[in-house]
């Protein structure tokens, strides 16, 4: 080996190597700083990395094989026979070497399609910082008109508007959300008039595709989000279909103030929390001004979904009124896909309708490929059925559309978890929490999934961490109270089944949640009681009853197995492998 390594000190291979690494990194710095100011395409830069990668090689053997003399290049002189065999290998090694390098960067930095993009939280430009809402619903709506066009990949609102005021540069965004182009601008309101500066950038090259100026009266709105949605479109290369132009160009009410009111309601819902019952009101009012405006009963509706789900309301006050909104909205336009996705949301998680909801959830889909809502939703609904991959697939794909969304990321930690992909589980959560370290759902699934591994400590301290981010939320107290009972402290267990019981006598606590924590302390039939209560008040959480790993523990109850008849999923759960689409 020493004499090998002299060999190549004596054929300069090593100073032909240190130089040709000195080299050819200036080559990659001055090539990331001409191909954006030459408006080259991304693709350049790396085809710049991977030549000098692969020359890399050759520069070795070049030098072994030949020295530089006075009397010009002349092979090298032969060593012994064994030293050149050592030399063949080791070089082969390296010409291998380089070309995985060279695979692994192109495979590890795949170029976004020519057709994604993300449109950034427009800039509200008016003097009234109250307008704030206003540039947000333009943004937002200008979404919708781009989500409807199949062949192109569009970012989603939960994402974009983590960039509002954001100081990264536009490729460092591109590279964030995995888009080839951005569109950015500003909206200035005053009176009855309003201004929009709108320009498409190819987000590798900072190069204009397509700028515009709008000024116009605050009455042709509508009109502008369809020109902006369609010259974009042009720019993209895309072809729209005749129904996609269609509904692009149709306004969804004539009623501008009811449109300012439906877009303060989506400014609140998107906040959750108190924000659905704020959400909600504004809904309300801006039907009593346009009772035919189909995209705020939409909104109604997926108020009273949450306000349903999330146990603020009754099963029974929330539901029935999220699908009569749906349904009128459907009335009014059957191609509202938001409207058919909370139509789904009804049916899966009030009526146990599974197929029904499925049929809603795809004709949603059809209507809008890029409603991350709509996928993560119809992944519920297939995981209902059985089909639990085709289910993780689809939260995969909202989340691919809305990156930087927490619901979406814990969307696919719940049905991971329901697929029993625990560790998985374990692995998506935290981004969730690093999106947002305050969101109780992510950590109250997190402490689901080390518990079920029999993780005692970082299970407790997750649902710990729920209880105190959601307020002592009942939802969230009855995870706490059956993680201590399953993990022995059957004194604090018992203490979070006295305080729920006594805060039922004030307020709503849903007997599922009291069936819990009976459940973590062995209590089957208590748990079972409780359960049978949550039936007749259709409680959302019997979608999952029949799959869901909470309740193994009954699965040998035959009060049990007969209120899973009776919800019925589990046969539809049958019937549905492979049926559905």
């Amino acid at each position: 080996m020493k004499a090998f390594l002299a060999e190549l000190k004596r054929r300069r291979v090593y100073r032909v190597a240190i130089v040709y690494a000195a080299v050819a990194f200036i080559i990659w710095q001055a090539a990331e700083i001409a191909v954006p100011a030459l408006r080259l395409p991304e693709w350049a830069l790396t085809l710049v990395v991977l030549l000098t990668i692969a020359g890399f090689p050759i520069a070795l053997v070049l030098a072994w094989a030949f020295d530089i003399t006075p009397e010009g290049v002349k092979a090298a002189e032969p060593g012994n026979r064994a030293m050149q065999m050592t030399a063949g290998v080791v070089l082969l090694a390296l010409v291998m070497g380089a070309a995985w390098l060279a695979l692994r960067h192109n495979a590890s930095t795949p170029s976004p399609d020519a057709k994604s993009i993300a449109v950034l939280p427009f800039t509200n430009m008016s003097a009234d910082p109250d307008n704030e809402y206003f540039s947000d619903g333009i943004t937002d709506d200008i979404i919708l008109h781009l989500s409807k066009i199949t062949e192109l990949e569009v970012i989603s609102r939960t994402s974009v508007m983590r960039y509002k005021d954001t100081d990264l540069n536009l490729r460092q965004i591109g590279e964030q959300l995995g888009v080839a182009t951005i569109l950015e601008g500003g909206v200035q309101r005053a009176g009855d008039r309003v201004r929009i500066n709108a320009q498409l950038i190819d987000a590798a090259t900072d190069a204009h595709l397509w700028a515009e100026s709008y000024d116009r009266e605050l009455t042709d709105i509508f009109a502008i989000q369809s020109d902006v949605a369609q010259r974009i479109a042009a720019a993209l290369q895309a072809t729209l279909t005749a129904d996609e132009r269609e509904r692009i160009k149709a306004a969804p009410t004539g009623n501008l103030e009811a449109y300012d009111l439906y877009l303060r309601g989506r400014f609140f819902w998107s906040q959750r929390g108190e924000g659905i019952e704020r959400g909600l009101a504004y809904f309300q009012q801006a039907l009593e001004l346009d009772p035919d405006y189909a995209r705020a009963h939409a909104g109604v509706a997926d108020c009273y979904n949450l306000l349903g789900f999330y146990a603020y309301l009754r099963p029974e006050e929330a539901f029935p009124a999220a699908k009569a909104a749906a349904l009128r909205a459907l009335e009014i336009d059957e191609r509202l896909d938001e409207a058919h996705a909370s139509l789904g949301f009804v049916k899966l998680f009030y009526e146990w309708d599974a197929h029904g909801a499925a049929a809603e959830h795809r004709r949603a889909l059809e209507l809008n490929p890029n409603s991350p809502q709509a996928h993560h939703w119809y992944a519920s609904t297939l995981a209902t059925l059985g089909r639990f991959d085709d289910a993780i697939d689809h939260a995969q794909r909202a989340v691919e559309i809305d990156p930087l969304s927490v619901y979406e990321s814990v969307a696919l930690g719940w049905q991971l978890i329901g697929a029993r992909r625990y560790a998985e589980a374990r692995e998506r959560l935290p981004r969730a929490i690093e999106l947002n370290p305050d969101f109780a759902l992510a950590h109250w699934l997190l402490g689901e999934a080390y518990a079920y591994d029999s993780r005692v400590p970082e299970s407790l301290s997750h649902f710990q961490r729920a209880v105190e981010l959601s307020g002592r939320n009942p939802w969230a107290v009855s995870g706490l109270g059956w993680a201590y009972a399953r993990h022995g402290d059957e004194t604090r267990a018992r203490e979070i089944l006295a305080e729920l019981l006594e805060r039922s006598n004030r307020e709503y606590v849903s007997p599922y949640m009291l069936a819990e924590v009976h459940l973590g302390l062995g209590e089957n039939d208590q748990a079972l009681d409780f359960l049978e209560q949550a039936f007749q008040e259709r409680n959302p959480n019997l979608m999952s009853l029949h799959y869901y790993p909470f309740w193994d523990d009954l699965r040998s109850e035959p009060r049990f197995v007969a209120l899973i008849e009776t919800v019925g999923l589990a046969a539809q759960s049958q019937d549905g492998q492979g049926s559905e689409q």
